[in-house]
């Protein structure tokens, strides 16, 4: 984890504001995302890379001229390069090739002669001797635009299978069938707005760096918290442990604090988290809602804080984060995999023995999001104490680990390597099935218990309620006897 080199380092920020196309409508607040980037990327306090290395093009009218400014910044790259793009991002009707949008793009048969195509870009990046290539998008893809909107329509893997690079990490700000809002009146728009706001004021408990992956975390919190599209993110060869910025908020007290973890023979946590035992006291006739399953309910929920508010705050953040999720965990479910990766038998081993190092990570997480010190921070010590942002966030920490167990997996899934391997990418990638659904069973437990609080106080004879829920995370020891016999064949 660290931050670029600055000297050898480069950034190039390009934003269409202005279209000449009537189908096309303006986006005035790219030019605000480009020059506050700037001032945050090459800032005192907050950046990491001089200015003269971080070059803006506003309102480029052709594709030569957004090519020339990449090319030249992937040939002087050593380091991090760093290519941002806010503008409609339109998909060829032909072929479905992706697009990003100049003043003069023309949409529908002119796309292709008028706009930049994207292969380019991602060809530049393959080529760029960059150790980390980083690609920004706020926008998305489909065959129109709409006002107040960078349209999409096609789905995520036609997308993703598109802007790949191999050694490069792709942030984009919605799935490939969502939209990256731009809310007329606003000084940016939304995804590189809250993303500002990150790099500017840190995120409360993070470590010292923030890095592309601790970011796009966040994100993802906010952005779904607040009902916007959630981004999404492509990585390759652990491109996501680049740091973008210092943590502005990060609490230099608990740099050494130490955590209480079991380590298995392999490296991999078995960890054990309680949640806090919460104490409902019946006062008088208390009737408490279900937990609400939409972004409305759960806001009309903390506006008018009805008993235990705070406790289905929390139920509903979990349900409509495993709700989002549904489709990745189908896709789990039925043993699908990320974008295949050709290894050698030695790298696979290598690889995978890194990739414990990083499931141990993901683990050691919930400590985090389950402390006890964090829930007397969150729930009510009064009903106006607690803190619906920061209930919000543990909820959206915890999904985070559930979908990192898959992410993980999945990944693993998708490595080709030599016939002899094949036992052994599968049980790696078994490792992390226990915990995932201890994860998701945990969540929707606590979703069920809360659901019910109404019907058990109705029934209740005694003065108070208590819930006591343990999530504990455990490793198949059958799946990790076959991985170490298949990883000791293999040295």
């Amino acid at each position: 984890m660290r931050l670029p080199d600055s000297k050898k380092s480069r950034v190039v920020l390009i934003g269409s504001s202005r279209y000449g196309s009537t189908e096309l409508p303006d986006v005035p607040a790219i030019e605000n995302n480009l020059s506050t980037l700037f001032d945050t990327f090459t800032g005192q306090s907050t950046g990491f890379i001089a200015p003269e290395n971080c070059t803006i093009l506003l309102n480029p009218e052709d594709q030569a001229s957004v090519g020339e400014l990449v090319a030249s910044a992937s040939e002087e790259a050593e380091d991090l390069l760093l290519i941002y793009y806010a503008g409609h991002g339109l998909l060829s009707a032909a072929r479905h090739e992706l697009f990003l949008s100049t003043t003069n793009t023309a949409p529908g048969s002119r796309l292709p002669f008028t706009g930049v195509d994207y292969s380019h870009i991602r060809d530049a990046c393959m080529e760029s001797r960059a150790r980390t290539r980083v690609v920004i998008l706020d926008c998305c893809y489909s065959g129109r635009a709409i006002a107040g909107a960078l349209s999409s329509s096609e789905s995520d893997s036609t997308f993703f299978n598109q802007i790949q690079v191999a050694g490069t990490y792709v942030l984009a700000a919605s799935p490939g069938h969502g939209v990256a809002k731009a809310r007329p009146g606003q000084r940016f728009t939304a995804f590189t707005g809250e993303l500002l706001r990150i790099l500017r004021e840190g995120i409360p408990g993070a470590e010292n760096l923030l890095t592309l992956n601790s970011i796009y975390k966040h994100l993802q919190y906010t952005l779904r918290a607040s009902g916007n599209p959630i981004p999404q993110q492509q990585i390759t060869e652990n491109a996501d442990v680049m740091a973008l910025a210092r943590n502005a908020a990060f609490d230099h007290s608990l740099r050494d604090r130490d955590k209480s973890v079991i380590v298995s023979s392999v490296g991999v946590v078995a960890d054990v988290q309680p949640l806090s035992s919460s104490t409902f006291v019946d006062d008088a006739a208390v009737e408490v809602p279900r937990v609400p399953r939409t972004l409305a309910g759960r806001d009309e929920l903390i506006r008018g804080k009805p008993p235990k508010w705070d406790y289905l705050l929390y139920a509903s953040s979990l349900w409509l984060g495993m709700e989002s999720l549904n489709e990745k965990w189908t896709q789990y479910e039925a043993g699908r995999s990320y974008r295949s990766r050709h290894m050698s038998v030695a790298q696979l081993c290598h690889y995978v023995d890194n990739s414990l190092d990083k499931l141990q990570k993901i683990t050691h997480r919930i400590d985090g999001c389950l402390s006890e010190e964090l829930q007397d921070r969150a729930f009510e010590q009064s009903l106006e104490q607690a803190d619906p942002d920061l209930i919000k966030r543990m909820a959206s920490d915890l999904v985070g680990v559930y979908e990192d167990y898959m992410n993980w997996a999945m990944a693993i899934r998708g490595i080709v390597a030599p016939h002899k391997a094949a036992r052994l990418i599968e049980m790696a990638a078994l490792i992390a099935d226990t915990p995932v659904r201890e994860v998701k069973g945990f969540m929707q437990e606590y979703v069920d218990e809360i659901d019910a609080l109404g019907d058990r106080y109705a029934s209740s004879e005694v003065a108070s309620i208590n819930i006591h829920l343990k999530l504990v995370i455990t490793l198949n020891q059958e799946v990790l006897d076959a991985f170490l016999e298949e990883r000791t064949k293999l040295n």
